[in-house]
């Protein structure tokens, strides 16, 4: 029941006062129909008309608002589509561009079509961070500004450092917004707000120490916040304090129980330690509050890992239903299609897969893999073997695990997947005698569609190079790179010449056109290798500009010290100096690598597919010979 001097909407139902005209909630015309008061009196047909003709025009008055908002909505949207048809003929004709404009680069030796995709795509990152962070700068600079001017730190250096930093997000020159960061902080140390942006700024570019101390001085600032929390609980994983992160996530949640996010990074964070039965309980309380992909991606990883392969099945099919395109998650149901037994669907998911992402090394191998007649069990002995070998080599004792390796593979000769670990591993660790013998066993085999391939290549020529061998080194992968019909295992040969070719210094035109061909052939995974080549090349030819984009590709994805080390110089020599030392001193605190490490750890995993599918001849055999 409502008031007598209330109205109610016939659009909204909202209860207005009898004196609007309008709806105080949606804008409408209110529609008054007129009646009978309280006290009981007669109607005269003069007193019916009039009411008639009131609520005629009312009608009328409210069928021709609404008539003119149908016709402003449909203005607007025709404007809107053409909006969209003129963005989608300005961007065919953008892409056009681009396309010519890389065909012609190529055409003229210039540059590859694929240093103008990584480029472009590298290119609109920054540009989409930088807009992302312009954005959440416009939206906090205000109070940012009224808490300085309330606290007396708005100076005018203060407001002009403020203006500065502006200008720097929306520019590539993310350490000049870092330093005028500190500087703003040093002026205003209370300002909560501006703290907290120093603390999204440096998360967002990878600075994590940096977004630690910034988080850390908000909650001193302001109390437990559960955003801040979050974010602390992430960057501390990042940065491998568990202990602290949980303590953190754990707070977040007792703030907002609720809420998706505390569940899910409890989730994240346990999968990291390596506690799935607790991750998948934290991710499932996830689920409770919002269904996402990701949250049911985490949960397969996790029903894998503990050998529940019909519960991954079910959860990472729904990942799937709610994102088609999720390639992880389809790689994994793969996976546990596999390990369930299912191997038609299996390789079926794994070729869907391959069409989604067809540049990943992962997905080409294990399609080719599964493609192949399925593998030989282990003997029982070569079994334990390699048992004890990964086991030495998750301690950090790789000598020990390449001798037993070598004992695995005497004790079950002919075994590919076995052969290709033991030569990387010897190649990663200088052994060159032993990584050029299993090398060329791998080159002598049978070869077709085989996986190892491009690990015996690259083996075979990493080694002879570290070795001091390089014209060895050249003429073998002149052949190699001539004759081998494998895709990868040309382009691993193309990488491996370039590198040769740039030592020797006698063709770095050669070279730098045999690193191009690498980049193009290459799968994503280890792209950055051809990129160090063209940088390593452009270094040496004095072109420190072209050195530089080249190395800082690579960096951003292998900081590996002889990179870094090169990308100094190459920063020095484009006038860079505190570029130069920031490379230099970031050189200091890698771990060694390389191409053949790399293809270890990848040969690994398709080991472990090996061992899944060979378990599948095993069961279905003994299956067979049940029936009989």
């Amino acid at each position: 029941m409502t008031d007598k001097n209330t109205v109610l909407c016939q659009v909204c139902g909202t209860p207005n006062s009898r004196r609007r005209e309008l709806c105080g909630k949606c804008g409408h015309k209110l529609l008054v129909v007129s009646g009978p008061g309280d006290e009981e009196h007669e109607l005269s047909d003069d007193d019916l008309f009039q009411a008639q003709e009131d609520l005629e025009e009312h009608l009328l008055e409210r069928i021709t608002a609404l008539e003119d908002s149908v016709r402003r909505l449909s203005e607007a949207i025709a404007s809107t589509a053409g909006h969209v048809a003129q963005l989608e003929h300005n961007l065919t004709v953008a892409h056009a561009g681009v396309q010519a404009l890389g065909s012609l680069l190529e055409t003229q030796g210039v540059l590859s079509r694929a240093e103008v995709v990584d480029g472009w795509e590298r290119t609109a990152g920054q540009e989409l961070l930088s807009r992302d962070l312009s954005r959440r700068f416009r939206e906090c600079s205000t109070r940012i500004l009224s808490l300085a001017a309330h606290s007396g730190d708005a100076t005018a250096g203060f407001r002009k450092r403020l203006r500065a930093l502006e200008l720097a997000l929306l520019g590539p020159q993310t350490e000049l917004a870092i330093e005028l960061l500190t500087e703003l902080t040093r002026t205003a140390p209370s300002n909560d707000e501006l703290w907290r942006f120093f603390g999204e700024v440096a998360f967002r570019l990878s600075e994590l120490e940096t977004a630690r101390v910034a988080f850390s001085r908000v909650l001193d600032l302001r109390g437990a916040h559960y955003e801040t929390l979050i974010y602390l609980g992430t960057v501390a994983s990042d940065l491998g304090h568990y202990e602290e992160a949980e303590t953190h996530l754990l707070r977040a949640r007792e703030m907002w129980p609720e809420a998706f996010l505390p569940h899910f990074t409890l989730g994240a964070l346990a999968i990291v330690r390596g506690d799935h039965r607790t991750a998948a309980s934290h991710l499932e309380a996830s689920l409770l509050r919002e269904e996402l992909p990701q949250a049911l991606y985490l949960i397969g990883v996790c029903r894998l890992e503990l050998g529940e392969y019909g519960r991954a099945i079910d959860v990472l099919r729904r990942a799937v239903e709610l994102e088609p395109d999720f390639d992880d998650a389809l790689y994994k149901l793969g996976l546990a299609y596999l390990r369930r037994g299912w191997s038609r669907l299996a390789l079926e998911t794994f070729q869907q897969v391959l069409r989604i992402d067809p540049q990943r090394l992962q997905y080409q191998e294990t399609v080719r893999l599964l493609s192949l007649k399925p593998p030989q069990d282990l003997p029982r002995e070569a079994a334990r073997l390699v048992a004890s070998a990964e086991a030495a080599l998750e301690r950090g004792r790789p000598e020990a695990a390449l001798d037993l390796f070598v004992q695995a593979v005497n004790a079950a000769p002919g075994q590919p997947e076995l052969t290709a670990t033991t030569a990387l591993l010897a190649s990663a660790l200088g052994r060159a005698r032993l990584a050029i013998g299993h090398a060329h066993w791998l080159l002598r085999q049978d070869r077709q569609d085989s996986p190892y391939l491009a690990a015996a290549v690259v083996a075979l020529l990493e080694s002879l190079r570290h070795a001091g061998r390089p014209r060895a080194a050249r003429r073998l992968a002149r052949r190699l790179y001539a004759n081998e019909e494998d895709r990868l295992a040309r382009g691993m040969a193309a990488y491996e010449l370039a590198l040769v070719e740039s030592e020797l210094g006698d063709d770095l035109a050669g070279a730098r056109e045999l690193a191009r061909e690498a980049l193009e052939i290459t799968p994503r995974e280890l792209r950055h290798y051809p990129l160090a080549a063209l940088g390593s090349i452009a270094l040496k030819r004095g072109r420190f500009k072209e050195a530089t984009q080249y190395l800082e590709q690579a960096a951003e994805v292998a900081p590996l010290p002889l990179l870094l080390r090169q990308l100094a110089v190459a920063r020095l020599g484009a006038g860079d100096r505190d570029g130069a030392q920031q490379a230099l001193d970031a050189s200091q605190d890698e771990a060694a690598g390389g191409l053949d490490q790399e293809l270890l750890g990848h040969v690994r995993r398709l080991g472990s597919l090996v061992d899944d599918l060979a378990r599948r001849r095993v069961v279905r055999n003994g299956a067979r010979d049940t029936r009989r």
